[in-house]
């Protein structure tokens, strides 16, 4: 398309020489009134609006005042035949014209000078486009910006999600890529039981009922000193320390959190009048099998992946014994099993060596140390170890 020029003038002689004197690569469109002109440009973009000063109606100063209000990218320019300084002061600060030509004008002059205001409006327009173009990918950007920031928003918000059902050692291994399974690890192992847990069924607390109150404390307690709760069952719970290498003592870890959850059993029931009482099991085993389960199906959704994970070993039955060998006595007391005691003893001064004992479905007698509740007394620690004594010294080893 041909650029525009628009030149207004009442002398028809004027407008014959300027429309013929033009370059052929541009479209020339002359009036003889600028209200003519003005009728015209609403439907009109010009890059050049030339116009002379002396019209009868309305003079050019004010008719490219209101050609710079409609169209403000369009270069105006003033032609007149007089020599007035207060018109080229008065052009420019009220009609912003961008040259001042004198009539009669020289055609090569003429031609120059607008080629020249040409290229001023060329320039102006490429920069304008490049500008909006900028604008455009800047607002695009701006978009671009807000979508990645809500989108690693939901990303974190679901990372975080996922981190509180996924165990932390899963996480561990995925960051460092050092899934194997089946892994062998020595693990702490702890697990409580609610003793004469019937009695608790009615009890709420808040809205809760005790059972899952507790529950709750021994998982806090569990995680606060990096273990991982793997199971719970209505009345009791199983956790281990050792999956995270970040946890540099596991069986110092398990014996804090059997020491926090009965300071917390305290403290529920002092405050809620409850005489809730749960039995603890503490146990290093060796050589724990960590197995991985995996699911697969396909379905018209596509597939779906389950994956769990659990810990193996004779030794898990083992400290859900010494859980269980506990109920005889009143309070919430820990029984501890050997190999977890030789490791820690100096931080047991209190720790009583019960002697040994035949737990159900253990093949060998287990040594037995025992962490008790203030509500023992030394008489019936002496009866228990004397039940060890007749255990020990019995063909038949009774299963305690």
């Amino acid at each position: 398309m041909k650029p525009l020029v628009v030149y207004v003038d009442d002398e028809p002689m004027n407008l014959t020489v300027f429309e013929a004197a033009m370059p052929e690569e541009w479209e020339i469109q002359v009036f003889d009134s600028p209200l003519k002109a003005l009728d015209a440009l609403t439907k009109l973009n010009p890059c050049i609006v030339v116009s002379d000063q002396k019209m009868p109606g309305m003079v050019g100063v004010n008719f490219l005042e209101i050609v710079k209000r409609t169209h403000p990218s369009t270069k105006r320019v003033i032609a007149t035949g007089y020599s007035e300084e207060d018109l080229v002061v008065d052009s420019i600060r009220k009609a912003g014209v961008h040259d001042y030509i004198k009539k009669p004008w020289d055609v090569e002059d003429l031609i120059h000078r607008l080629k020249s205001v040409m290229e001023t409006y060329n320039l102006e327009k490429e920069l304008f486009e490049k500008n909006s173009l900028l604008e455009k990918q800047n607002k695009d950007l701006q978009k671009m910006t807000e979508d990645l920031k809500q989108a690693k928003a939901i990303e974190e918000q679901a990372r975080k999600e996922l981190e509180a059902w996924a165990p932390p050692f899963v996480l561990s291994a995925i960051q460092s890529n050092s899934f194997k399974f089946p892994m062998r690890r020595d693990l702490a192992l702890i697990c409580f039981d609610i003793i004469n847990s019937s009695e608790t069924h009615d009890i709420t607390i808040d809205g809760a009922s005790v059972r899952s109150v507790i529950l709750k404390g021994f998982s806090e307690s569990v995680l606060r000193q990096g273990g991982w709760r793997e199971s719970h069952a209505g009345d009791s719970a199983y956790a281990h320390f050792g999956l995270l290498e970040s946890t540099s003592n596991p069986v110092e870890s398990a014996l804090a959190t059997a020491t926090e959850f009965r300071s917390f059993l305290r403290a529920l029931n002092l405050k809620h009048g409850l005489k809730i009482e749960c039995g603890i099991g503490l146990h290093l085993a060796k050589d724990v099998s960590i197995n991985l389960h995996e699911i697969e199906i396909q379905t018209l959704r596509g597939t779906i992946k389950q994956k769990s994970f659990d810990s193996t070993s004779p030794d898990v039955d083992l400290v859900h014994r010494l859980e269980s060998f506990t109920h005889q006595l009143p309070g919430s007391n820990v029984a501890i099993s050997e190999s977890f005691a030789k490791l820690i003893i100096d931080k047991l001064p209190q720790a009583k060596d019960l002697g040994n004992f035949q737990l159900k479905g253990q093949k060998a007698l287990t040594k037995i140390y025992l962490k008790a509740s203030d509500q023992v007394t030394e008489q019936q620690i002496t009866e228990i170890k004397e039940k060890s004594a007749a255990n020990s010294d019995s063909p038949d080893k009774k299963t305690a």
